[in-house]
């Protein structure tokens, strides 16, 4: 759940061009440069540009890359030090030393909601009228707060990872199973094959991404979403992985391309499916007979309390599943290939594998295949084990704080003095400095003890330092706590009892493309699974 909000939402083509030559780079800031000179200035709210998250892709590289493409850039920007972007309409941010101060300042100043909205909008298929934008402005902050009570609280997050049963469906990650009809929801997209009854071929990242989206899904909307929704999960990535970064560059969703036909059927049914959830839950929540008997006594308090909000401010059932589908996106589409890295990582790291499994052997028991004893809160303070995750942020991450300047405002940053316009888009790229060899040593090998420090009583322990993969400043991801602990549960639970080997001689880690804040495979890993034999 990186992020319930959609602040990151701008970094499905936010890396676009990581992978293109320099040259190329550079020809695409200069067509920028041209286009945006002679765009005129207005102080009227400005809709997201298309270009935006274009122009972060290119910054990011040309930062990362430095060199000729970064001095070709830097002489055609608008600003100096911290502030990379051509035009007084957008700024990239990289090493301002007081970014965290600088993006917590008040919505009266920088303002969240207009990004939000245009991506409700354009990308997630709201309806887009003033009383529905002033409806939404008005409830949003009381939104969030249900959010964050939820999955930012220590206490609440800890019982709604524990309620998953995590370490209960990890157990039946691959069921052997060798009729469709009795294969696990998460295993139906992961092209399961069956070798013997003790091993099966999968694809790792269907297999595991789907793991933790039937974890985490009904947390949020009840375990009766997904058991009456059957096409729910193939729906979120088709949108997500074919229509999200079309819509998000501005191509018409009447071009008559399959993959856009296809997107937009998708993201219809999931608007249908949570429209559902809304409909049944106003009825069970105001005592009427709930459709086709269903029982919604297990939908979360967020559900509870936006249906609450809703019913208040006369939202009807249609624009609340449209505007539902960025909640669940931000539930999933983050996490749960993070979850699939993170797997990755530990299985292909030599030896790592297995100093987790002694890191947690204290927390966890495991009798006869299964896990019998799973002590969440002792698992989350193994050093290495979170530190293994914190290092996967860092390599697959790619969050992105994004702002409107609501009013004008002078920023302050080492020699430079900048007054920032109202009307200014700001974008601060975290990603970038993730990279960089000078904060992170050999920053493209994982390293799993990178994060791990000695504290002041001579333990190890894990901690963030620079790194900041949930964004920063006000528009933090709301469910940041549950995030983490929903990937270091699964992680334990899966390396307690499974073994994972490639298909092949040795592990291959994919190349990388751009994904949702999270960077995707570009094909699938093949891997064989059978049960850990514990001694």
């Amino acid at each position: 759940m990186a992020q319930l909000d959609i602040s990151d939402a701008l970094n499905k083509y936010g890396t676009l061009f990581t992978e293109n030559k320099a040259a190329s780079i550079i020809a695409i800031v200069v067509l920028l440069a041209i286009s945006y000179y002679s765009l005129p200035g207005s102080t009227k709210e400005k809709h997201l540009p298309v270009w935006l998250p274009l122009e972060i892709g290119a910054a990011s590289y040309l930062i990362s890359s430095g060199g000729l493409g970064l001095s070709i850039y830097s002489s055609l920007r608008k600003y100096g030090g911290s502030l990379f972007g051509l035009t007084s309409q957008h700024q990239v941010i990289h090493g301002l030393p007081s970014l965290d101060k600088f993006l917590s300042q008040g919505s009266h100043i920088l303002d969240g909601f207009p990004r939000d909205w245009a991506l409700s909008t354009k990308v997630f298929g709201a309806h887009s009228t003033a009383d529905v934008k002033e409806t939404l402005h008005t409830v949003l902050h009381r939104m969030n707060a249900l959010t964050e009570r939820l999955f930012v609280n220590e206490a609440n997050a800890t019982a709604a990872v524990e309620a998953c049963d995590i370490p209960g469906n990890a157990a039946s990650l691959v069921t052997f199973s060798s009729k469709p009809e009795n294969l696990a929801r998460w295993e139906r997209s992961a092209n399961v094959k069956l070798i013997d009854s003790q091993t099966v071929e999968a694809d790792m990242l269907h297999l595991v991404r789907d793991f933790g989206a039937c974890m985490s899904i009904p947390q949020l909307y009840g375990r009766h979403f997904l058991e009456r929704e059957q096409t729910v999960l193939d729906d979120l990535w088709i949108f997500d992985n074919d229509l999200f970064p079309l819509m998000m560059v501005g191509i018409p969703q009447w071009v008559p391309f399959k993959m856009i036909k296809d997107g937009v059927a998708a993201r219809s049914r999931l608007h249908k499916s949570l429209e559902g959830v809304y409909r049944r839950a106003d009825q069970y929540l105001k005592g009427e007979p709930v459709d086709d008997d269903t029982d919604m006594s297990d939908i979360s308090s967020v559900i509870r309390g936006r249906v609450k909000l809703y019913d208040e401010n006369g939202l009807t059932m249609d624009y609340r599943g449209q505007l539902e589908l960025g909640n669940l996106w931000g539930q999933n589409a983050n996490t749960q290939p993070m979850v699939f890295w993170f797997l990755l990582f530990i299985y292909s790291t030599p030896g790592l594998v297995e100093q987790l499994r002694k890191e947690i052997s204290s927390h966890v028991t495991v009798t006869d295949s299964k896990i019998t004893s799973f002590d969440l809160q002792g698992i989350t303070r193994c050093a290495l084990l979170k530190g293994s995750v914190y290092e996967t942020f860092r390599m697959v991450d790619e969050p992105t704080s994004i702002r409107y300047v609501r009013k004008p405002i002078t920023l302050s940053d080492g020699q430079y003095t900048h007054n920032l316009k109202e009307g200014t888009w700001i974008s601060a790229a975290h990603a970038i400095a993730n990279k960089d060899a000078a904060n992170y040593p050999e920053p493209h090998k994982f390293v799993p003890d990178r994060f791990l420090e000695i504290d002041e009583n001579g333990a190890r322990t894990a901690r963030y330092g620079k790194l900041r993969p949930w964004g920063g400043g006000a528009g933090i991801c709301k469910g940041r706590t549950f995030a983490e602990k929903e990937i270091i549960a699964i992680g334990a639970a899966v390396i307690s009892l499974w073994d994972i080997s490639p298909v092949g001689k040795e592990w291959v880690i994919p190349p990388m493309r751009p994904g949702t804040g999270t960077m995707q495979p570009v094909s699938d890993v093949r891997v064989r699974i059978s049960r850990r034999e514990v001694h």
